[in-house]
C-alpha cells in the first residue's frame, strides 16, 4: 500500500485538508472558506473557533473512507503572524484571532521602532511593524483581562493544543520567527525582546525544529493517533517544497505575493527584505522574504473581465520583478505557485517580464506541498 501523509493548510481565506501520496502527488483535498471580521478600519479578526471547527471537519472529511494505516503522519502549514491567546482552563479564547493584516497596532510599532528598531533587526531579521505577532499580544494584555492561565499561540499553536492528545503548547521555529519575540540567531526566545513588548515568558509556546514530533492527533478527530510530523509557517512551507539550497527563490501568490530566497547558514540583512527561517530538522538555514503585493483581491476581482485579469497579472509580476531586482543574488530560475497560478498565465507573464525561467510547482497548493515533503523527508 502507498504510504500517505496528512496535511492541513490554514490560510487566511479558507483552510484545506489534503491526503499526498510518496510521490508528491495529491490524492484527495477538501477545502472551505472562512470569515474575516473588520470591528474598525485598519482591524481584522477571525473567530478561532470557527478556525478549530472547520480544522476537525476537514480532517474528518479527507480521511473518510482511507485506510488509516497508510498515513505515516500529519503536518500543519499556516497563516503566519496571526496572534490567539486562550485560557488552559477553560480552553475558551480570551479575544478573537488577531489576523495577520490587522493595523491596529501600527502607532504603538512606530514607537517601539523609534527607541528599539537596531536591537530587533539584528535579532529576528524583522522591522516592528504591526504586522507581526508582538504588538498584537501586547494589545490584547493591555485592553482585555487576560487570566493568569492564559497561553499564546499562532493558529498551529491553537491547532496542536485542541486537537493532539495531552495538550502540547507547541510551534515550529518558522512560526515562532515572525512573532518578533525570537531571536533567530540564537534560535530561543529573547527576554530582551520579551521586555521590549512587555509580554511574559510563561505566554509562550515551546519552539521545536519544523521536522519534529509535535504532538499526536487524539483518535476522536479522524479515528486513529497520528503523529504530527511537522508544522511551517505558510511561506516557509512553500519554500521547503521548491527547495533549500542557496538561492532557491520562490514566488507564491495567494493571498499576498511572497517571494522568498535562501541564503544559506550565515544570518545578513538585505533591505527592504526580513530574514527569517528556512524549515527543516534544525533551525539554522537563513531566508530573505518580502511581501510583495495584496494579490488574490486583485486577481478575483478580475476575474470576470479577461482583459483587466491580464492587466492584473502583469501588474503584479511587474511588483514582483522589482523585488527580484533588489535581491543580493539574481536567481537562475524561480519556483511559482499559489492558486493564481493554476491557469498557467502568471508563469508565463513573470518569465517575460523577469527574463528569468520559471517553474511552476506541481501541484501549485505549494505551502501544502512542502509540509508533506517535510513529513516524508
Amino acid at each position: 500500500m502507498d504510504k500517505l501523509s496528512l496535511v492541513l493548510d490554514i490560510g487566511t481565506t479558507g483552510i484545506k485538508a489534503l491526503l499526498f501520496d510518496e510521490q508528491n502527488q495529491i490524492v484527495k483535498k477538501v477545502y472551505k472558506k472562512i470569515g474575516k471580521v473588520f470591528p474598525e478600519e485598519g482591524w481584522v479578526e477571525q473567530d478561532p473557533q470557527e478556525l478549530l471547527e472547520v480544522s476537525r471537519t476537514l480532517l474528518r472529511e479527507v480521511c473518510d473512507g482511507i485506510n488509516l494505516h497508510r498515513i505515516v503522519g500529519m503536518g500543519i502549514t499556516n497563516q503566519r503572524e496571526t496572534t490567539i491567546i486562550w485560557d488552559k482552563i477553560t480552553g475558551e479564547p480570551v479575544y478573537p484571532a488577531i489576523v495577520w493584516e490587522d493595523a491596529r497596532t501600527k502607532a504603538y510599532c512606530e514607537q517601539i521602532k523609534q527607541e528599539h528598531e537596531a536591537t530587533i533587526n539584528e535579532k529576528t531579521g524583522l522591522t516592528s511593524d504591526s504586522y507581526f505577532s508582538a504588538s498584537k499580544i501586547h494589545w490584547i494584555l493591555d485592553n482585555v483581562s487576560v487570566p493568569e492561565t492564559a497561553l499564546f499561540g499562532t493558529v498551529d499553536t491553537w491547532i496542536l493544543w485542541n486537537l493532539c492528545k495531552d495538550q502540547p503548547h507547541v510551534t515550529d521555529c518558522t512560526n515562532a520567527s515572525r512573532t518578533l519575540l525570537y531571536n533567530i540567531r540564537d534560535a530561543a526566545w529573547d527576554s530582551e525582546l520579551l521586555e521590549i513588548f512587555q509580554v511574559p515568558e510563561s505566554l509562550l509556546p515551546h519552539v521545536l525544529p519544523s521536522q519534529s514530533l509535535f504532538g499526536e492527533l487524539r483518535e476522536d478527530v479522524v479515528g486513529a493517533n497520528l503523529p504530527v510530523r511537522a508544522v511551517a509557517g505558510d511561506q516557509q512551507a512553500s519554500l521547503f517544497a521548491a527547495g533549500t539550497d542557496a538561492l532557491t527563490t520562490k514566488v507564491t501568490y495567494g493571498t499576498g505575493a511572497f517571494l522568498v530566497q535562501v541564503i544559506g547558514d550565515t544570518f545578513q540583512r538585505h533591505e527592504p527584505f526580513f530574514t527569517t527561517l528556512v524549515p527543516g530538522k534544525a533551525c539554522s538555514l537563513f531566508a530573505l522574504e518580502a511581501k510583495v503585493a495584496d494579490c488574490g483581491r486583485r486577481v478575483d476581482d478580475a476575474l470576470e473581465d479577461d482583459g483587466k485579469l491580464r492587466r492584473v497579472i502583469e501588474e503584479i509580476a511587474h511588483e514582483v520583478d522589482a523585488y527580484i531586482k533588489r535581491l543580493p543574488t539574481t536567481p537562475t530560475e524561480i519556483v511559482i505557485d499559489g492558486g493564481v497560478v493554476r491557469d498557467g498565465i502568471m508563469k508565463e507573464v513573470q518569465e517575460r517580464i523577469s527574463g528569468i525561467p520559471v517553474v511552476q510547482q506541481d501541484p501549485f497548493d505549494g505551502t501544502a506541498l512542502g509540509v508533506a515533503k517535510l513529513i516524508f523527508d
